[in-house]
């Protein structure tokens, strides 16, 4: 076998992979635009994130309702119920320019990375704050206190 046959099956290969690869996030991209467009209707906001996992980053389909947030991937449907969480907290990282999202709830923490346009839409909509603490009162008619009272643990 000649070098140059070597170098065209070489490049050949690559080129498949970098197809198959293509695909494989093209594929994910519409899986996740799916996972939005099936709770739009009940929505408040659906924005795409990356949920924090240890050093992994797991793409998921963010969603907040009235009363639950939702984070969906092809291999992960899981919800937090709003009126337990004990925080939300919105932290932007200077140096890598992330917004992330701090949601926490009985001693767990969850983590999402945001763009900078999402995490406005999603700091309007579910603003931070602190379980028990009257300074987290926001203009949106948000009360965390209040929320707190309908916990049922």
């Amino acid at each position: 076998m000649s070098v140059v046959t070597t170098v065209f099956i070489v490049v050949g290969l690559l080129s498949v992979a970098v197809l198959v690869w293509g695909f494989r996030v093209a594929r994910s991209r519409d899986g996740f635009a799916e996972l939005i467009r099936r709770r739009k209707t009940t929505a408040r906001i659906s924005s795409m994130a990356e949920l924090v996992d240890g050093g992994n980053h797991i793409p998921v389909a963010l969603t907040l309702e009235r009363s639950q947030i939702f984070y969906e991937s092809n291999y992960l449907q899981a919800k937090l119920e709003i009126a337990r969480l004990d925080e939300v907290e919105y932290d932007s990282e200077q140096g890598t320019g992330k917004n992330i999202l701090r949601l926490r709830a009985h001693g767990q923490s969850f983590q999402f990375v945001l763009d900078a346009s999402s995490a406005r839409d999603w700091a309007g909509l579910l603003p931070a704050h602190r379980f028990g603490d009257p300074a987290s009162l926001t203009p949106s008619g948000f009360s965390p206190p209040e929320v707190s009272r309908r916990r049922t643990w």
